[in-house]
């Protein structure tokens, strides 16, 4: 009989099984112990509540029936014993909606029993309202038929129905009980069980571990000798056919061919320097160029004289008492202002909200009622010490009064949302405007994705493009149908400014 030879584990393959088997083992003891706390303990804990509950709900009714017994009805204490009543009955209200009823918990018996004991409570309610009616009307007579006419048997009835109901329930509990913790002496047997498997496997997974990183660290000194220039070292013991002794062979055959390429590699790095320094000169220059671009756009408006100019028309609509006009002027110089005079990446978003209320006055003087901006903003949004990146929100309110609304006859309304969602902003400017079809919204979102630098959209553009410059966690989604309207979501983290340590009012 021929013998069958198995292919020898190599020592990665080796690790791997043993990890493989390692991470099983945990995950079965993960799984047990959800298993262990979802279908033992909680059920247990939920109904020892249970049954504490129906407790509670039976002492609250014995409170309520006990202070109407003993209630003198021609002279006693009415404000004392509306008092106790209404305590009794919001707590004894509290606790009976609390009882479970789910079937799938509770026998057919404790449902039937819950469901005849909230009838009942719901017919004592309706009498005690009126025992409560007549005693403030200062009829204690009629209080009393009330109460020796129902409430009595009913309060009886319903103490009846909540013992019955403690008593199977405690019942039900007990055989639960039973069942439960025989299964979880079964999960704890497992858990041995797997936890000695996690402790083999990990041994295992050690050792093999041991064997690989002295194989690692033999070659990490042999390479820090190469690396000083010590080409004569002793080679490495090649040991077992596995992958350590092929990495041995191979980082002898190694050292051997590099001491040969050493004259090439100097030189090539020699080359590598000097191309290096050539690239480097050529990025200070194009720098340089950007630098000297970027000077020409802004001296192209003067900001100084601009801002003088705007004072100057200003202080003569003033002079004239053109009220409006020095608004309009004073919206349109603040938009200046913040535009050419800012250079920081991040501002609080109360500027921006200040911003887009300055652009909206100037549209609505061109538009009139035609259109409207609305401000949604959470409680939690803290606009002053929120962060974001400066001039994100104006040019989007900008694309929907001129694509969204300005199209449109009768005009609409452009909505502002301002949320948190954890550690996120979320940012919406939403308008009911003339929206677009799923093709022109198709090829802005492949247009967002890589941003032109001209278009139709350039504000939303210019949004999107800076938006991803900042990473990952910044994005914007686009969504719209023809006839409804159009929305822009901004997602972006969010800063704020005790955290930056910017401390801008």
């Amino acid at each position: 009989m021929r013998r069958v030879k198995w292919p020898r584990m190599t020592l990665l393959g080796r690790i791997a099984l043993f990890l493989a088997a390692f991470g099983l083992a945990m995950a079965l003891e993960i799984g047990i112990g959800y298993y262990q706390t979802k279908y033992v303990l909680e059920p247990l804990e939920k109904r020892s509540e249970s049954i504490q509950t129906i407790s509670q709900f039976l002492n609250d009714v014995e409170a309520c029936m006990t202070a109407l017994e003993n209630y003198r009805w021609d002279y006693g204490d009415t404000a004392t014993l509306l008092e106790t009543v209404q305590a009794s009955r919001q707590r004894s209200a509290s606790h009976l909606a609390r009882i479970d009823t789910d079937l799938r918990m509770v026998s057919e018996e404790q449902y039937l029993l819950a469901n005849a004991a909230r009838t009942t409570y719901q017919t004592l309610e309706r009498t005690l309202d009126s025992i409560v009616s007549e005693l403030i009307a200062d009829r204690p007579g009629q209080a009393a038929q009330l109460y020796y006419g129902g409430a009595e048997r009913c309060g009886a009835y319903l103490r009846q129905y909540t013992q019955q109901l403690l008593e199977r329930a405690c019942l039900d509990n007990q055989d639960a009980h039973i069942r439960l913790v025989r299964l979880n002496e079964g999960l704890k047997r497992a858990q041995t069980v797997v936890i000695l498997l996690c402790v083999v496997t990990g041994a295992m997974l050690l050792v093999s571990l041991v064997r690989l990183l002295r194989a690692v660290a033999a070659l990490a000194q042999a390479s820090q000798a190469i690396s000083q220039g010590q080409f004569d070292t002793p080679d490495l013991d090649e040991g077992p056919d596995d992958e350590t002794g092929h990495m041995a062979k191979a980082f002898n055959e190694m050292k051997r061919s590099t001491k040969r390429q050493v004259e090439l590699l100097e030189e090539k790095r020699t080359m590598e320097g000097v191309l290096h320094a050539k690239e480097r000169e050529a990025l200070e220059l194009q720098n340089l160029m950007e630098r000297e671009k970027l000077q020409q756009l802004r001296s192209q408006i003067n900001p100084h004289f601009l801002f003088n100019t705007l004072n100057v028309i200003l202080y003569t609509a003033q002079q004239e008492q053109a009220v409006r006009t020095g608004a309009l002027i004073g919206s349109l110089s603040r938009l200046f202002r913040y535009a050419l005079g800012s250079n920081d990446s991040h501002v609080p978003l109360a500027r921006e909200v200040n911003i887009v209320d300055d652009f909206y006055a100037l549209y609505r003087e061109r538009f009139g009622e035609r259109i409207r901006l609305c401000w949604h903003i959470d409680d939690s949004v803290d606009l002053p010490d929120t962060l974001v990146p400066s001039f994100i929100l104006q040019p989007l309110v900008e694309n929907a009064f001129k694509h969204g609304l300005a199209p449109k006859e009768e005009g609409g309304c452009v909505d502002v949302t301002i949320r948190e969602d954890g550690t996120t902003l979320e940012i919406t400017v939403a308008d009911n405007g003339v929206g677009m079809d799923p093709e022109a919204l198709e090829r802005l979102r492949a247009a967002l994705q890589n941003p032109p630098t001209t278009g139709e959209h350039i504000g939303v553009y210019n949004v999107a493009a800076r938006l991803r410059l900042w990473g990952k966690e910044y994005g914007m989604d686009i969504r719209s149908e023809r006839g409804t309207g159009t929305a822009a979501a901004v997602r972006l983290p969010r800063v704020l400014s005790w955290e930056e340590g910017d401390g801008d009012d």
